[in-house]
Parts: C-alpha cells; structure tokens; sequence
C-alpha cells in the first residue's frame, strides 16, 4: 500500500467534504510530521541513564483527537512518573502542550522539531517537567522521551528518561507496513466500509472514518488509480 502526498491529500478531502458533509477538521501537515507517536508505547524509565536503581515500567499512548475546531495529537500516560497527559496542537510557528503533570498541575509547553527530527518542548512556567523531548528511533519501533529540570537560563538537569517499544512492532526484515487511510500514518486496527477492510492506526481515526467513510474511501480510490 504505497504512501501518498499529504498535501494532495488534504486538498482532496477538502473538495469532497463539500459533497458528503465532512465537517471535522483533517490532520494538520505539521502533526502528520509527528504522527509517528501515534500507538500504544511500553518501556522502562530511567532516573540516570545506564542504571536500574530507581527505574520504573511506564506505558502510554499516542492518538488522534479530531473536533470541528481543530485536530490534535493526545499522549496519555496514567500512571507516567512526570507526565500524566498532553495534548499537542499546532499554532502559529509552533507545537504546543497543554496537560497535567505527575502533580495534577496543569502545564504548556511549547517548542518545534530540530534537525534531527526530535520534538523539543520547554515549560515557560515554574510547573515540572520544565522541557520534554521526543524522539522515534528503529524506523519508529522504538522512542526515547526525555524530561528536564531548568536550573539556569540554558542549563537544565535530567530527571529522567523513558526508553519504549511500540507494541505490536516487528524488528524482522521483510515486515510490510499497512497504511492509515485517514492520516497516512501506520495502520493497525481494521475498519470496514461496504464489506472492504481498511486500516487507521488510533481509535481518533477510527471514529472519524466511522463518521466520514463514505468521503474517506472514495478519496482513498482516487490517490490509488493516480
């Protein structure tokens, strides 16, 4: 199942959500440039890299979040030992993270990707983590989340890192990738439209093709005849 240009993508759907009613909003391009986040994500947490004192099991997951207004991508870690929940948007120039911390204490953080990729966000607040850093590796089977204490005006202190394995992943050689056909991210739960399965990789894609497969499908038939 061959990728297809998102750019296109987007103006595709657009033009058929004049025809079926679509009314929640498509991914934006800068979150489909992260949406490599998008699973459920278990690994082991680290206070000083190297050593097991202090270490912990931490699972979280990452998925769409869709509404009329805007899209978003959700982290979820209930039991994270800095993080709770975020939710990333993209405004203006910028990635932004509204959530809670281990506390309960509501926390932004803002920042962008950097030439390697990672998402780097700082905390302009007094609220901890005070910058948070994402980064897949592995050909995205595996990702590295770093939490950060500011001591200084550029100086910031570890206060841990959370090494995960995405579940579900195949380190094999040879392993064929199902594609998303709402974001164009990595499928990994069927849906169903008219006796035909297709793939979303979140349950927030799940429920927009649910709502809009009609659109969905036939944008989809289109990009494959081009």
């Amino acid at each position: 199942m061959k990728q297809f240009s998102l750019g296109l993508v987007l103006l595709t759907v657009f033009s058929l959500s004049q025809v079926f009613g679509i009314e929640k909003v498509k991914p934006q391009l800068e979150l489909q440039e992260i949406q490599e986040f998008i699973g459920q994500w278990k690994g082991v947490g680290q206070l000083k890299r190297g050593s097991t004192q202090g270490g912990w099991i931490e699972e979280s997951l990452w998925e769409w979040k869709f509404s009329k207004q805007d899209s978003a991508l959700v982290y979820k870690s209930p039991k994270g030992k800095f993080v709770k929940e975020l939710k990333v948007s993209f405004e203006g120039d910028m990635y932004v993270a509204q959530g809670i911390n281990a506390d309960g204490d509501k926390i932004e953080l803002r920042g962008n990707r950097d030439d390697s990729g990672k998402l780097v966000l700082m905390n302009a607040g007094q609220t901890l983590p005070s910058r948070i850093s994402f980064r897949t590796v592995a050909a995205g089977k595996r990702m590295v989340v770093s939490f950060e204490r500011k001591i200084s005006e550029a100086l910031y202190t570890r206060l841990g890192e959370v090494g995960a394995t995405r579940k579900g992943s195949m380190f094999g050689k040879g392993v064929q990738e199902v594609v998303c056909i709402v974001s164009g991210g990595k499928g990994t739960m069927p849906v169903n439209f008219e006796g035909q399965t297709y793939y979303v990789c979140c349950t927030g894609c799940r429920d927009y093709f649910n709502e809009n497969a009609a659109a969905i499908v036939a944008e989809y038939a289109s990009k494959k005849k081009n």
